[in-house]
């Protein structure tokens, strides 16, 4: 059967007029009739589909918007129909799905249909309140099953977090320089380290040096520094910034000699770690101050065949440090060991300064040859870097 536009249009006012009007049987036979003409547009389908739920005929729905959706499977309101049929069913887990599409649809295109926003505004509820189901029951049934203190119980409650959509995954995403099949650790535990104990013990002497320096009028530089003999890039707006200000014990793989001569405690504790030495590159030691109100945007850093490690000397409340999706607040002379290739940020909220004596080591699963490789892969840098021109 085919129909000329004049007898097409009005069947379909017909069937909207039915729809209004409450008929949902008159209006499943209208459209039923327009498609079997050939009228299969999705607005017609999507009628057709509101006239069967409305007349109770759930399987022709189905039907009717399994049709629709095998030739547009991204249709905004076929996805919310079947989700909505699949909750009155009591298919929560289906009804999840098909509201989570509908929503990821919604979120990619333009400002969606004014006569959609109230169905959006169901399945956001409905993910919402299904989401929070499911992360009690999880929590819930896996709480025996939990690993308990240490790295493996850390691991376990993170990859809970994040199958339960409350921790977000940040990979290792270094600027420069990337070794691969290293774990993707966020902050490493001061427990796995055996040198801590004897570091932090010398941290009353180390804060010492570092309040001898301040009375002398130590002269901090801004972190980020623009270089003469390079393009000048600022830094999220940073360079030159003396809120976020350091001064080298080690710089550039070297002690800076007036420093380190007046912080002899200091390097005398650094010379139990295991720092890195990567060409000229690092060891890198250095005092870092937060001025009050001060804030480190999120970025992530070179490389991450190595961590930072910060000791805090001057910590008032309010300073935090964000490693990936987790916050942890400095505590004076506890170590806080991180990827620094993971992206990061820091802010002092407080109305005082902050200081910490930041430096780096390498990753503990790196083997001595491994580290003995990496640092020749630097020095060969360098040394092409400063090849004289033939």
């Amino acid at each position: 059967m085919s129909l000329d536009i004049s007898a097409a249009r009005d069947l379909a006012q017909r069937g909207v007029t039915a729809l209004r009007e409450g008929d949902g049987a008159k209006a499943q036979s209208l459209f039923a009739k327009l498609i079997a003409a050939g009228q299969t547009d999705p607005v017609t389908r999507l009628m057709l589909a509101r006239a069967c739920r409305l007349s109770g005929d759930e399987a022709a729905e189905q039907a009717t918007l399994d049709q629709l959706l095998a030739a547009e499977p991204n249709n905004l309101g076929a996805l919310l129909i079947r989700g909505e049929g699949y909750a009155r069913a009591g298919d929560a887990r289906a009804a999840s799905s098909f509201y989570q599409t509908a929503l990821g649809v919604a979120a990619k295109g333009g400002p969606p249909p004014a006569e959609l926003v109230p169905n959006l505004q169901v399945a956001q509820d409905f993910v919402r309140e299904r989401g929070q189901d499911f992360n009690d029951y999880l929590k819930q049934a896996l709480d025996s099953h939990a690993p308990g203190t240490g790295i493996a119980g850390e691991r376990f409650r993170h990859a809970v977090e994040m199958l339960s959509g409350e921790r977000q995954i940040y990979p290792q995403a270094p600027s420069v320089f990337y070794y691969p099949y290293l774990a993707q650790r966020q902050f490493f535990e001061r427990e796995e380290f055996d040198w801590v104990p004897a570091f932090e013990s010398a941290a009353p002497a180390i804060k010492a040096e570092l309040l001898a320096l301040l009375e002398q009028g130590a002269d901090f530089q801004p972190y980020v520094e623009s270089q003469p003999d390079r393009p000048t890039r600022d830094f999220h707006g940073m360079l030159a910034d003396p809120s976020w200000s350091a001064l080298y014990l080690w710089r550039n793989g070297k002690p800076v000699d007036e420093i380190a001569a007046r912080c002899p405690r200091t390097m005398e504790a650094l010379n139990a770690v295991p720092m890195t030495f990567m060409g000229a590159r690092t060891p890198s030691v250095l005092f870092s101050r937060l001025q009050p109100g001060a804030h480190i945007p999120p970025h992530s850093g070179m490389l991450n065949s190595r961590l930072i490690c910060h000791l805090p000397l001057i910590v008032p409340p309010g300073c935090w440090l964000r490693v990936g999706s987790e916050t942890r607040s400095w505590e004076e002379g506890k170590l806080l060991i991180f990827d620094d290739s993971i992206e990061h940020e820091a802010r002092n909220t407080s109305g005082e300064t902050r200081i910490i004596l930041l430096f780096d080591i390498w990753r503990p699963e790196l083997t001595a040859e491994e580290r003995e490789g990496i640092s020749a892969i630097f020095s060969a840098i360098d040394q092409f870097v400063d090849l004289p021109e033939a």
